[in-house]
């Protein structure tokens, strides 16, 4: 009976030995590898697994930078921290990680609305400004302003109609007294 104890007892020894060996020897799975902190580790994850692959790089390197852009909406900035590119403003916010709290995605919300009153603002105006200028006599219109600029004719070419031939000279210089 305690025979079957050492045996028992060094069989899983081996085994454990076994197995932490070939995790060694094969490298650690996906499953217990550490989750990449933002797009830039995620993405450098991404192409080492496609360098290793034997598959056409296109496919599947791009669905792997998909699934990182997915999972982070944030990029490195060089000298440390975050930025997040709102597309509906096209302008850049400094965020405090790889993805925005909820009170950075309130703010951008709220800058969003700020912008598109601005714009509206705009629209506004220039329409009141195209409105005014139509009802202007023709006199005070702006003529600059209806159409695009003509281009200069080209040069009128003056020639005379009897031109002078030169007589030949002498190459002597003559004396002078």
């Amino acid at each position: 009976m305690k025979n079957s104890y050492w045996i028992l007892g060094g069989a899983s020894a081996a085994f454990i030995a076994c197995l932490s060996g070939g995790v060694a020897w094969f490298g650690v799975p996906d499953g217990l590898r550490r989750a990449p902190q933002d797009f830039e580790e995620c993405a450098e994850r991404a192409q080492a697994e496609q360098a290793q692959r034997d598959t056409p790089p296109a496919d599947d390197l791009t669905t792997l930078l998909s699934q990182c852009e997915k999972q982070f909406v944030g990029r490195r900035k060089p000298k440390g921290g975050y930025t997040y590119f709102d597309f509906l403003q096209n302008r850049q916010f400094d965020i405090a990680g790889p993805n925005p709290t909820r009170e950075e995605q309130k703010y951008f919300d709220e800058q969003y609305t700020l912008y598109l009153e601005a714009q509206r603002r705009d629209i506004n105006a220039a329409s009141l400004a195209e409105q005014q200028n139509q009802t202007l006599p023709p006199d005070l219109k702006d003529d600059r302003a209806i159409g695009p600029a003509s281009l200069p004719a080209p040069p009128i070419v003056i020639t005379p109609k009897a031109v002078p031939i030169p007589r030949a000279r002498s190459s002597v210089i003559p004396p002078t007294a």
